[in-house]
């Protein structure tokens, strides 16, 4: 068929990939060619199926969907590239990389058809790249959004998600321990703060702590702690077992 669009996925998720699959398999001019689980054999595939597009999550083992773009600089291969995100922050980012589009998880057949549907406009138009109108209006909304904001006991506190290290229960309060300035207290409980950190790469790992999975180096499952750091700030965070061996297999 000459109009088919050739697509891969990429998801560490096989819920996720078999999920995109079959929305995408609901349209009668794409191919899925293939499904892979990590970059390096995302970047086999492109360079031996050569796709049209590829749906590609940002956040993986082994190397994000940033990282698959380095990859193919300086190659041959160039498919239109559909970010996948559960954390909105990562669109701005997509965004600057010129994605075509991005999904956020948890992704429905409007989604995907929408997508589609700006694909072939795409084809039939030449365009190259997002259309600027729903960048900057795509941009202006998360940017609005990109800082968590915390009441505190005289004031508000304003905080960019990235800055959060990890998170400590401490009564009904909750000490947040960033890395570019001291810590902080604020005036809501660690539950409330979960919640606003659901969109984020946080985790669990105890009654008593929330962290940043960007900043996790090791769990000591004998120890039952894990390990936080950035730069020359580490913390060993005690978790209980449940919750370490939750993180090890998520």
């Amino acid at each position: 068929m000459a109009n088919t669009i050739k697509a891969i996925i990429v998801d560490d998720e096989p819920n996720s990939r078999d999920i995109i699959d079959f929305l995408l398999r609901t349209s009668k001019d794409v191919q899925v060619l293939d499904k892979c689980d990590n970059i390096t054999q995302a970047f086999e595939s492109i360079k031996h199926h050569n796709p049209d597009i590829v749906f590609l999550d940002i956040e993986m083992p082994g190397g994000s969907g940033f990282d698959l773009l380095h990859m193919l600089r300086n190659t041959p291969y160039n498919p239109t590239i559909v970010f996948i995100t559960a954390f909105n922050q990562f669109a701005i980012k997509a965004i600057k990389h010129a994605a075509f589009d991005y999904l956020l998880k948890p992704i429905d057949i409007d989604d995907i058809n929408d997508t589609l549907a700006r694909y072939r406009e795409k084809q039939r138009n030449g365009i190259k790249k997002v259309d600027k109108s729903k960048a900057e209006l795509l941009l202006e909304h998360l940017e609005g959004f990109s800082k968590l904001k915390f009441n505190m006991r005289n004031g508000v506190l304003f905080v960019d998600p990235d800055d959060i290290i990890w998170c400590e229960a401490s009564g009904s309060y909750t000490v947040l321990h960033l890395h570019s300035r001291k810590d902080e207290v604020v005036s809501v409980s660690l539950k409330d703060v979960e919640q606003q950190l659901h969109q984020y790469p946080f985790f669990r790992v105890s009654r008593s702590a929330i962290i940043n999975l960007k900043y996790l180096t090791k769990i000591d499952r004998r120890n039952k702690v894990c390990i936080v750091q950035k730069n020359d700030l580490v913390f060993k965070i005690t978790g209980s077992p449940q919750q370490l061996k939750a993180l090890e297999n998520r």
